[in-house]
C-alpha cells in the first residue's frame, strides 16, 4: 500500500482557517481582495461578474458592497473564499491582541 504524504498545514491567517473550519463565523469582505484583468476591475469578486470598473477608485466608490455576502445575494449562499473571507479575517486579527499573537506565533 502506499504511503500517504500529508501536505502539512494550510497555510493563512488562523481566524480564516477557524472559519473554514466552522469554528468563526464572519461576513464578506468583497472588496478586500480585487481582481483585476484586461476588463478592469472586476464587481463584487473574481467568483461573480456583475460587471467591471475601469478604476480602482470607481470599483470602491461605485460598487453597492451591502448587495453582497451571505443573506443579501443567493450566489453568496455557500460562499466561504478566500477573496472575501480572508480579509475579514485578517481585520478581526489586527483588532485583537490575543489573535495577533497567535498569528505571530504560528499556532
Amino acid at each position: 500500500m502506499p504511503e500517504v504524504i500529508s501536505p502539512g498545514p494550510i497555510p493563512g491567517p488562523p481566524l480564516f482557517l477557524d472559519f473554514l473550519e466552522g469554528k468563526a463565523d464572519f461576513g464578506c469582505t468583497a472588496w478586500g481582495i480585487p481582481s483585476y484583468s484586461v476588463f478592469g476591475w472586476q464587481r463584487p469578486c473574481y467568483l461573480m461578474s456583475d460587471g467591471y470598473a475601469k478604476t480602482y477608485r470607481e470599483l470602491v466608490e461605485t460598487t453597492d458592497w451591502a448587495r453582497y455576502g451571505r443573506g443579501r445575494d443567493p450566489r453568496c449562499a455557500n460562499c466561504m473564499a478566500h477573496c472575501g473571507y480572508e480579509p475579514t479575517a485578517v481585520l478581526a486579527t489586527m483588532g485583537s491582541l490575543k489573535q495577533s499573537l497567535r498569528a505571530l506565533s504560528g499556532a
